[in-house]
């Protein structure tokens, strides 16, 4: 045989497979007669996605991708109290980290501070001080009263150009810090000073204020004459401490015995 009829044979084998394929159901469940197989299969093939069907997000033109400008932001969208509706969207800023409350100096705190501020400007001003600066030489205090001599080294402490007032029936109560509260108001005050026994350091009843400017050595005078300073009414009058000096005793006694007063 040839190889031409083999080729012929082959051709021929294929067509009639073909031919018994045709002719076969499509499927083997309805020589068996059972209906609910048929349904099964039905059902498969309705499920079945078609070869040929293509999404709608496929079938859209390709755009290219979003350029972004800004960084993301979160919105928030606040209502309205009359309507209700949502307005146009804000910006949610941070919250801001908490004050820390400013505390407020105490009342005694500022008396300290101005107390404190007064007795550093009546050292300066004092006589003490300006011996410190080397401005001044030291020299005896020497005072001169009811034929009497005596040396008062705490004249030192004392401005010796200020402006002086004689406080007069203070109670015992009475310190060097409440005269000094009493006369703190005024912006020249330097130094207050309540004089007391050396011995039992009981008051004598009377003391000193010093003052820089002769407007507050005035109206001082004016206002706190005859006002409550402890338990009593304060008496007030212009010191005349000049007038013990020895050196202001000697220069009245030259003069009484020029005019033959002595």
């Amino acid at each position: 045989m040839s190889l031409d009829d083999e080729l012929a044979l082959f051709e021929q084998e294929i067509a009639n497979i073909t031919a018994v394929t045709e002719e076969k159901p499509e499927s083997s469940a309805i020589k068996n007669g059972d209906s609910s197989s048929i349904n099964v299969v039905s059902k498969v093939e309705q499920t079945k996605p078609s070869a040929s069907f293509i999404p709608t997000q496929l079938k859209q033109k390709y755009e290219s991708s979003a350029i972004i400008s800004e960084a993301p932001t979160l919105y928030n969208t606040v209502k309205t109290a009359k309507s209700g509706s949502r307005s146009a969207a804000t910006i949610e800023k941070p919250p801001e980290p908490p004050q820390t409350p400013l505390l407020q100096p105490l009342p005694a705190d500022v008396e300290l501070v101005a107390a404190k501020r007064s007795l550093a400007t009546a050292y300066e001003n004092s006589y003490i001080g300006q011996v410190m600066r080397g401005e001044k030489k030291m020299k005896r205090f020497v005072r001169v009263a009811g034929g009497q001599k005596w040396e008062d080294a705490s004249l030192a402490e004392w401005d010796p150009n200020d402006f002086r007032i004689f406080c007069g029936d203070l109670g015992n109560e009475v310190s060097d810090e409440l005269l000094a509260k009493a006369f703190r108001k005024y912006p020249s005050f330097q130094k207050a000073k309540v004089v007391r026994d050396a011995r039992t350091n009981k008051s004598k009843g009377y003391g000193f204020v010093s003052f820089r400017l002769q407007d507050d050595f005035v109206r001082a005078m004016r206002e706190m004459d005859g006002k409550y300073v402890g338990n009593r009414p304060i008496k007030l009058r212009k010191s005349n401490w000049k007038d013990r000096s020895v050196e202001v005793v000697k220069k009245k006694t030259k003069q009484k015995q020029k005019l033959g007063l002595i």
